[in-house]
């Protein structure tokens, strides 16, 4: 037997044994098992107890190890029964860089006599209050630990005592102390870090870089991560998008501007802080996302930590200008110019052209033919658009909005936030609550939301004619639904996310939320929101006008002739890319079919794990392999699900930056959390923490979740109020908040200041989130 790390006594009370190949063939030949039994070491007296991990669980970080430690037995310091000291230890600097210590009023002891534990009470306050570890006894079991991660190939959770006599005055150094003991009683694996790609990870002691992961704010707005296949669609989608149809803007590279990662793509942030500063950034990213902010302007984000020292390869002035000729800038300036002059003119153009682009998809999707070309090139016109003339105008809105002078003032750029026709998101939505007004309550008691699947197949049956039992104006509004948007679904700009087509209980579980006399119809809501914008347009117009010798006025008409005719395509980008994937998703499931019939995949979900070249590769010939190719993405992919968070920024050794404690306003009620106001009103309700749109939520509560996309939008209509960790004024959350009326918070760290099941306040005039109860599920 051999112990798991160099350092460890010999006798510990548990270790891992290794043994060579050879050593395990001779060990084991002839011998038939017939038990096991494991020898334990008494381990007495006790002088300090603890738990150990090789690398930081508060912040993933690969380089720190966090100790937490107490007098005596180490069962205080597991249990939380024991106010614990706590260290983080630089494992490169190899010195301590943080100390909290802990008010430390027991100390468990082994009864001798018993055999049991017995707590014995610490009456001496200097020594309550005194470090139960020197930084040398932090150093030494810095030594242990990393010999233990290093022979399980992994960061792991480590259990130690020291063990040995206490000399008269109780100090590591009294001369009269026995000879100290460190000893290693149990390993095992972390389960609960980070982990990043290994092209990003550089070694310890190696400069760090920093990253940005921009598909949480914006683009996807989702936490999940992408398969294979996803990635390689977005990768090619994005980059012709922008213009560049023959080249890859994302590439393997992590010292590149913008990097492909295996599950999530990244904006090198190292990179970008040559040549700015993390305020500046922060400044730019104020509309983007409030907590994005906090992390640019938070101790950690350190730019001489972070900035990049040397530009890689390839990477200068002459191939950054090749970059933006080969791009579509010039051409998105002149359309934004062109639509500033005349709004509503091109607004009816772009509308003919996403018709007969819509057109020509119905079409092919008919054929059965994978698009390559079609709505992206429109739904690139629509960010053209917004990119040049609507959000320069949306953050001159928001900034009165948050920081007006008054009340009023505030509530009348509130009101020019919300409010406007022809929206497509919103067109959705007001078609799912005739949906479920048609079906009738008697039907949806029957169900609840575990029982979807059966409603499914039940309305699956009335289609087909074998079934006679529900409202024919429901299975109407059904096809109407289905044939408009069937594309849709949980993460839109995933071909690996199921869509409505396939999964009609996705569907039926957001329906459902429209059910219920306390719903108000959105049709209602949206023509509501629409009347208040008019009148405040107006109201404002006829302020300006009243002022002599003023340009106010003028200007004003071309602000509402902007909102009048643009604002409505804020979400159409994303709903045209939706529907591009789930057109390529529809033919994806018929390849996949005919692979599990010749056996060339073993399982559905496989073929997202190839890019579409193996595929045609596969579909031309059945003998090309494709398992060894599934597998290994597959394993990477099953990782990433089970990560516990999303960082929007993190470094190059897995540290993941949090944002400072926020000040503590001593003129706000005790339990009253405050972040970033998004959306105006006032509402009380149980939070429902959720992480994806298609878990249980019930109407009255307060949706809680890190960002929300279009896929949330119909829980929006039951919900009390929103609260939010990521989601600036322009993102989904924020703007479907003030569509359906919803009080909304932005910057709140759910996981950490929130529980399922709590009452809480939303104030979303303040921005603040006052917990009543602290009951929870």
């Amino acid at each position: 037997v051999r112990c798991a790390g160099a350092g460890v006594p010999k006798g510990a009370a548990a270790a891992e044994s290794i043994l060579d190949d050879d050593d395990e063939e001779e060990a084991g030949a002839g011998i038939a098992a017939a038990f096991a039994a494991v020898v334990m070491e008494m381990v007495h007296p006790v002088r300090t107890a603890g738990v150990a991990f090789s690398a930081n669980p508060l912040n993933s970080d690969r380089d720190e190890m966090v100790v937490d430690s107490s007098y005596g037995l180490g069962e205080g310091v597991v249990d939380g029964s024991v106010a614990a000291d706590r260290y983080i230890y630089d494992k490169v600097a190899k010195k301590v860089v943080q100390t909290a210590l802990g008010k430390k009023t027991e100390e468990k002891v082994m009864n001798v006599e018993t055999g049991g534990v017995t707590a014995v009470p610490i009456g001496d306050g200097k020594r309550q209050m005194a470090s139960s570890l020197t930084d040398r006894q932090v150093a030494r079991l810095g030594e242990l630990v990393q010999a233990v991660e290093d022979a399980y190939g992994m960061p792991m959770d480590v259990e130690f005592a020291f063990v040995g006599s206490v000399g008269n005055d109780g100090t590591d150094s009294d001369p009269a102390a026995a000879p100290e003991q460190l000893k290693l009683l149990q390993a095992r694996p972390i389960t609960t870090l980070h982990y990043l790609d290994e092209a990003i990870m550089t070694d310890p002691g190696q400069r760090r870089m920093l990253y940005y992961d921009y598909n949480v704010v914006s683009e996807a707005t989702t936490t999940t991560p992408f398969s294979h296949l996803d990635n390689a669609l977005y990768n090619r989608l994005a980059s012709w998008m922008m213009g560049y149809k023959e080249a890859s803007l994302f590439g393997g590279d992590p010292r590149m501007p913008i990097f492909m990662g295996e599950t999530r793509q990244y904006a090198n942030v190292s990179l970008l802080l040559r040549y700015s500063t993390p305020e500046r950034i922060a400044k730019l990213s104020e509309l983007l996302d409030p907590y994005l902010v906090s992390l640019f302007r938070g101790t950690d984000c350190d730019k001489a930590k972070y900035k990049m020292k040397k530009l890689p390869k390839g990477v200068n002035v002459r191939n950054s200008w090749k970059l933006i000729k080969a791009g579509r800038y010039m051409e998105q300036y002149k359309i934004s110019k062109d639509i500033k002059k005349d709004p509503a003119t091109k607004v009816e153009l772009y509308k003919k052209s996403v018709q007969k682009a819509k057109a020509e998809l119905k079409r092919l999707e008919a054929r059965g033919v994978v698009p390559s070309e079609g709505i992206a090139a429109f739904a690139m016109e629509v960010i053209d658009v917004l990119d040049e003339t609507v959000i320069p105008l949306f953050n001159e809105l928001d900034k009165k909005r948050r920081l007006g002078a008054t009340d009023d003032v505030r509530s009348e750029f509130d009101a020019l936030l919300a409010g406007y026709e022809g929206d497509e998101l919103m067109e959705l939505n007001i078609e799912m609550y005739r949906l479920a007004q048609t079906l009738g309550d008697d039907v949806w008691k029957e169900y609840g939301h575990d029982d979807l699947n059966e409603l499914a197949a039940r309305i699956q049956d009335n289609l087909n004619g074998t079934r006679k039992d529900l409202p024919l104006p429901f299975l109407d509004e059904w096809n109407i639904f289905m044939d408009r948007f069937s594309y849709d679904g949980q993460d839109q700009m995933f071909v690996s996310c199921p869509r409505y087509a396939d999964s009609p209980e996705l569907l039926l579980a957001k329906v459902r939320q429209n059910v219920g006399p306390t719903v108000a119809d959105p049709s209602v809501t949206a023509k509501e929101r629409l009347e208040k914008r008019k009148q405040v347009q107006e109201l404002q117009l006829k302020r300006a006008e009243k002022k002599f010798f003023s340009s106010s006025a003028k200007k004003l008409k071309k602000r509402n002739e902007i909102l009048d005719n643009l604002f409505w395509m804020r979400n159409a980008p994303k709903m045209h890319v939706a529907e591009v994937c789930g057109i390529i998703r529809k033919e994806l499931l018929k390849i996949q079919t005919q692979f599990l019939e010749v056996g060339q995949i073993d399982e559905e979900g496989d073929i997202f794990h190839l890019d579409l070249e193996e595929i045609d590769q596969a579909l031309a010939d059945e003998s090309f392999e494709l398992r060894s190719k599934v597998l290994p993405r597959k394993a990477v992919y099953r990782q990433a699900l089970l990560a516990t968070e999303c960082p929007l920024l993190i470094d190059s050794r897995c540290r993941i930056l949090r944002p400072d404690p926020p000040a503590v306003d001593s003129s706000l009620p005790e339990g009253t959390l405050v972040g970033a106001a998004m959306s105006s009103g006032i509402a009380r309700g149980k939070v429902r923490i959720l992480e994806h749109p298609n878990e249980r939520f019930e109407q009255g509560e307060v949706l809680a979740a890190v960002v929300t996309g279009p896929a949330w939008t119909p829980l929006f209509v039951g919900c009390s109020a929103v609260v939010l960790q990521i989601g600036g004024a322009l993102q989904h959350g924020a703007l479907c908040a003030r569509e359906y009326g919803k009080p909304a918070v932005s910057n709140i760290d759910i996981h950490a200041q929130l529980k399922t099941g709590m009452l809480v306040e939303v104030d979303g005039n303040a921005g603040t989130v006052k917990i009543l109860e602290e009951d929870q599920e």
